[in-house]
């Protein structure tokens, strides 16, 4: 892998691994939070932007640092 590749630019879509990442860590958070269903929109709009908040992209390792940042 070239330097290249480890700079990605911000705007770019998630890869498939990204998301089946962010998606597993949500639901994690949601247990361990015990977040109700009807406040997992508001939960999960917290949790994006919690994992957002520093990084370019998420990574399973981003996805997994944040979900305990993240409270009702």
């Amino acid at each position: 892998m070239d330097a290249g590749t480890k700079k990605q630019k911000r705007n770019q879509p998630l890869s498939i691994f990204e998301l089946e990442a962010l998606r597993e860590a949500f639901r994690q958070s949601v247990r361990e939070n015990e977040v109700a269903e009807a406040e997992w929109a508001r939960h999960a709009e917290l949790f994006v932007k919690r994992a957002l908040q520093n990084v370019g992209r998420v990574t399973r390792s981003d996805a997994k640092r944040c979900q305990g940042n993240v409270s009702g």
